[in-house]
């Protein structure tokens, strides 16, 4: 079964940026629910609280979730999944009921997971101290992913600690390679990304491009794309960079690539079989 992505809640990055103070910023969005699926057949609850999700359907999702969780009462992905789904559907009571259930039966990587999702509902609440000791958690259950390191940055920057913020940065940046191997497919690039924002809220401009140069080889199309909604709202701590001719060489370059790229797939030869 494929690995259900850390489903972590809608998180706000909200604070200073490279050029421009920010307060409030735009849901970075990693709250996706995803799982294995099986040929076509006939549809389980499992099955139907995905599609429901992937069409953001969240209160059916939801009641599809728990009758899964109730065929499968000690499955720590069936609870994660519905503990998502109220996080979208704004019901953070139950949310944080099904995460710390989602903790009785996770282990390592999957632990730490979830200690991320709760750490994650309580950043969106703004009780950044204690999304911070959530984090914190995470990072010791699976010290193998650095995006738990970075989530940690996060938290130390929304609460105005910016000298220990860059400290946690520095001891995550020689493993920052490794968080595409922690990504799915379709979240390539995210987590360079969230590096990227991290940076800004330190006025390190120099890193922020680094990172999101990263985002870009590592997933052209979805990180031109999640960087130009970011510039483009005026909330979200990349709008400072919008007219910035650097970023917009960066977008250009991979814009060119990917394109390429796509017009050399088609051009070239299929391979017989």
């Amino acid at each position: 079964m494929r690995r259900l992505l850390i489903g972590f809640c809608i998180v706000a990055l909200s604070w200073g940026c490279a050029k421009k103070v920010v307060r409030q910023g735009t849901p970075f969005d990693l709250d996706k629910i995803v799982m294995a699926k099986k040929p076509p057949q006939e549809e389980t609850w499992r099955e139907k609280g995905i599609r429901l999700a992937e069409e953001r359907n969240f209160e059916e999702a939801a009641q599809a979730f728990m009758k899964y969780v109730v065929e499968e009462p000690e499955n720590f992905a069936g609870f994660n999944a519905l503990a998502v789904c109220y996080k979208n559907i704004g019901d953070h009571a139950n949310a944080m009921k099904n995460f710390e259930r989602a903790l009785e039966f996770a282990e390592a990587e999957e632990r730490a997971k979830v200690l991320a999702n709760i750490g994650n509902l309580y950043y969106s609440a703004k009780r950044y101290q204690v999304a911070l000791d959530n984090y914190r958690e995470a990072a010791k259950e699976f010290d193998k992913n650095p995006l738990y390191l970075v989530l940690v940055a996060r938290a130390w920057a929304a609460l105005d600690e910016m000298d220990r913020a860059r400290k946690v940065l520095a001891a995550a940046e020689p493993l920052y390679k490794r968080l595409a191997k922690y990504e799915a497919d379709e979240d390539r690039g995210l987590g360079y990304c969230l590096m990227a924002q991290v940076y800004a809220s330190l006025n390190e401009e120099q890193k922020v491009y680094e990172y999101l140069e990263a985002a870009l080889k590592a997933s052209p199309d979805r990180s031109i794309k999640r960087i130009q909604q970011s510039i483009e709202d005026e909330k979200n701590l990349l709008y400072t960079l919008k007219d910035d001719p650097v970023l917009k060489r960066l977008l250009d370059r991979y814009s060119t690539k990917s394109v390429s790229r796509t017009v050399g797939d088609q051009e070239r030869p299929r391979r017989q079989p």
